[in-house]
């Protein structure tokens, strides 16, 4: 399966270094890119580009009140992908290589977080800036799946969206995307799974605060919704 990342809402990931020890022919990693010498590339590239679609959102007045009517939005509306360009960018393959030559679990955990961040902020967005923006923070990841090892040596997509939405929650489901090029069939190219739970808060008052309302359109959208719906419901079970 061909990896496209020409879509308005795919985000390319690209090293952040540059500089000495690029050249493939080098024997020793320069110190940046040693393990916890650097920002991971996809925080870089997402906090960029959330500079650029939340630029007049970001500043809102002081005295700025609180959304007054909320959104009903669709999955689609908050889908991003990030591309990992690691058969062509040696510097980003050294960033996320781990001693096995697969990528670094610590590192891509890191980027399902921030990802699910940013479309947390997408879905949660009334576009008005006027209004004082939500705190947003990741109150659980609900699950993680490896479905199979992550190879470094292979272009790598990630792709997230909002699933479920209650009161002041919000699921979001990321799956990691890995295919061979003489692999055709899509089913065997998740090599990752993951849903992460975020909670809403008045960014004043810190009380939760209610979301925007989830419209799935698509069959698949719809039934992530009843499972993701059920979940919540056993949490609730659970917790008393």
């Amino acid at each position: 399966m061909e990896l496209n990342c020409s879509s308005p809402k795919t985000i390319p990931v690209v090293s952040t270094f540059t500089g000495k020890g690029s050249d493939s022919s080098s024997t020793r990693k320069p110190i940046s890119l040693w393990p916890g010498m650097y920002h991971s590339p996809v925080t870089n590239a997402l906090w960029e580009a959330r500079s650029k679609i939340f630029e007049r959102l970001l500043d809102p007045p002081k005295d700025a009140p609180p959304q007054s009517e909320l959104l009903t939005k669709s999955p689609s509306q908050s889908r991003t992908t990030i591309f990992y360009n690691f058969s062509s960018d040696y510097i980003l393959r050294e960033q996320y290589r781990d001693p096995w030559n697969e990528v670094r679990m610590g590192m891509l955990l890191e980027d399902l977080d921030a990802l699910a961040g940013t479309i947390s902020v997408k879905h949660c967005s009334d576009d008005d800036s006027t209004t004082r923006p939500l705190l947003l923070v990741t109150a659980a990841v609900d699950k993680i799946v490896l479905k199979k090892p992550i190879s470094v040596d292979i272009d790598l997509k990630m792709v997230g969206s909002v699933i479920w939405v209650g009161r002041s929650s919000i699921e979001i489901q990321l799956d990691v995307i890995q295919s061979p090029k003489e692999e055709s069939d899509v089913s065997h190219s998740v090599a990752l799974a993951a849903n992460f739970i975020f909670v809403a808060r008045d960014s004043k008052t810190g009380k939760a605060a209610a979301v925007n309302r989830l419209s799935p359109e698509t069959e698949r959208e719809k039934f992530l919704f009843e499972e993701a719906e059920a979940r919540s419901k056993l949490r609730k079970k659970k917790s008393g």
